[in-house]
């Protein structure tokens, strides 16, 4: 049974841009809190399990706990932020998980790591993606603490800053991604190790690689993308649109929202 982590949107909003999709536009937050809910709604009716972690005022993006680090059996991997804004987020996470029973691993000081924004697990190999929010180097140390072989993949596009949002499991055997997001010939270092389907400029923007697999069925953010037909007419993958227009405001979506633990 899949079990996330998620940090209710209380103190959500935008009041600095570390990315280009943070341009200001004001936050509602009435509807925040209402499309976190359906997301949480979402989850639990696709089987899964919810937990969560108390807000923190003056840590708007600690909603976005997909960043906060990467989780194997009861290994947290706890990420060191890029940029100050969000650096006081880990004290947070780190007492969870300790109260939760985890063994907690630091990346060596100096080094930038976002979790599973930048990191993901498949089978016995870490997908990882690197340069805007994550170093070569803090991924290589994740994949020796997790016991896992390392792929990793460098990010070309501020756009798409961190690999969970071009790039996305949507089953046990397939991947889809935004071509133009990596440097020429890295996504090839996937050949044989998952089935790739690539996704058009515009679904990118509409953040289709920041869907969630939920044991079977895949949340998605947008209902008229057009890689959703392709996924179930194709492949067979259900799939539910989520709608978390609010948290596109700020460079997030459905991914970004939770931390698979």
């Amino acid at each position: 049974m899949d079990t996330f982590l998620l940090c209710p949107p209380d103190h959500f909003k935008i009041d600095y841009s570390i990315n280009p999709w943070m341009t200001g536009d004001p936050v509602d937050n009435r509807l925040s809190q209402d499309q976190w809910l359906g997301l949480v709604k979402a989850i639990q009716e696709s089987g899964g399990v919810v937990k969560t972690i108390s807000p923190q005022s003056g840590l708007p993006d600690m909603v976005f706990t997909a960043n906060a680090g990467i989780v194997s059996g009861k290994t947290f991997v706890i990420s060191s932020m890029k940029h100050d804004e969000r650096k006081g987020e880990s004290t947070h996470f780190r007492k969870w998980f300790i109260n939760e029973g985890f063994s907690v691993v630091d990346i060596v000081p100096g080094l930038s790591f976002e979790g599973c924004g930048d990191s993901l697990i498949h089978s016995n190999t870490l997908i990882g993606g690197y340069g805007y929010r994550s170093d070569l180097l803090s991924l290589e140390i994740t994949a020796g603490a997790l016991g896992l072989q390392l792929i990793s993949l460098e990010l070309v596009d501020p756009r798409y800053y961190h690999l969970d949002t071009c790039f996305c499991k949507v089953s046990d055997t397939h991947a889809i991604y935004f071509p133009d997001a990596f440097k020429s010939g890295e996504i090839e270092k996937l050949s044989g190790v998952i089935n790739l389907i690539p996704i058009s400029e515009a679904d990118a923007r509409l953040f289709m690689c920041n869907s969630m697999l939920v044991n079977e069925t895949l949340l998605i953010p947008s209902r008229h993308s057009e890689v959703e037909k392709v996924l179930k007419n194709n492949h067979g993958i259900k799939t539910r649109p989520v709608d978390v227009g609010e948290f596109l405001k700020s460079g997030g979506s459905i991914q970004c929202l939770c931390l698979k633990i």
